[in-house]
């Protein structure tokens, strides 16, 4: 591990560990990943710089928001911390909320979510994009960002594949530090960006998205106020002083403004 890596361990360790999970020492990589939980559920309970806690359906007045699930893809997102399945779910309900037409992701993985938000946005067209195997980035990434490239590059199938949804989405191959997002310019409703994490990442997704999206588009990030190899909590936290109110959902780290 690099000098930063094991910084990083040791302060999550520090701050969000507990004398109970001495003993899961030998698993490392599951203790490491738990102290960054702890950490990361301390925030939700006990917010200061975070943003204010909204549930997607307060921002619409719903009193019923209907969510079409598909188990095999939703596995990704059930895991044992159930913050990851409220980022989904949520995601879902802003899909059905808001109706789009036209839905932009950036960072498609195995296109878990990708089927998500088309079954539950039925009258969208879906564009996801994703980085070609074969490139490399062209602004820096994080080590986890660097492992997920990696393993994607050795399975590209797409949980979407075979699916009635499938028709409504395209997959879009390219770095969206350099992709041409000219024809989605003031097309796109609901923008979800989910790519690299790193800092530079985020931004550029972020301004470059912006341009596509309409009055009263949605736009979304994912993993907002997880610890560790992360950029997406400080460039958001950047952004929304020079932009609109941004909320997160509670208990999950999806975050979201109207444009």
């Amino acid at each position: 591990m690099k000098i930063r890596e094991i910084g990083i361990v040791f302060r999550n360790t520090i701050l969000g560990g507990n004398l109970e999970s001495l003993f899961a020492g030998a698993n490392p990589r599951m203790t490491a990943y738990y102290h960054s939980e702890c950490r990361f559920l301390y925030k939700c309970l006990f917010p200061k710089t975070e943003f204010t806690q909204k549930p997607v359906w307060e921002m619409f007045g719903a009193d019923r928001v209907p969510v079409v699930l598909y188990p095999e893809a939703a596995q990704e997102w059930f895991r044992p911390v159930a913050s990851y399945t409220a980022d989904l779910v949520s995601m879902c309900m802003l899909c059905q909320l808001l109706k789009p037409k036209t839905i932009l992701e950036i960072g498609t993985y195995h296109g878990a979510g990708t089927l998500h938000w088309a079954g539950n946005a039925p009258e969208a067209e879906v564009y996801t994009l994703d980085l070609p195997s074969t490139a490399a980035p062209q602004l820096p990434t994080t080590d986890v960002d660097r492992s997920y490239v990696t393993g994607h590059a050795e399975t590209r199938s797409m949980f979407f594949e075979g699916t009635p949804e499938a028709k409504r989405i395209h997959p879009l191959f390219g770095d969206s530090a350099t992709f041409d997002f000219s024809p989605f310019h003031g097309k796109v409703d609901l923008l979800f960006i989910d790519g690299a994490h790193s800092y530079e990442y985020v931004r550029n997704d972020t301004l470059r998205g912006m341009k596509c999206c309409n009055p009263g588009s949605i736009i979304a990030w994912h993993d907002y106020g997880r610890v560790g190899f992360n950029g997406v909590s400080k460039w958001l936290h950047e952004f929304s002083r020079q932009s609109k109110t941004i909320y997160r959902i509670p208990g999950g780290s999806l975050a979201y403004t109207q444009f």
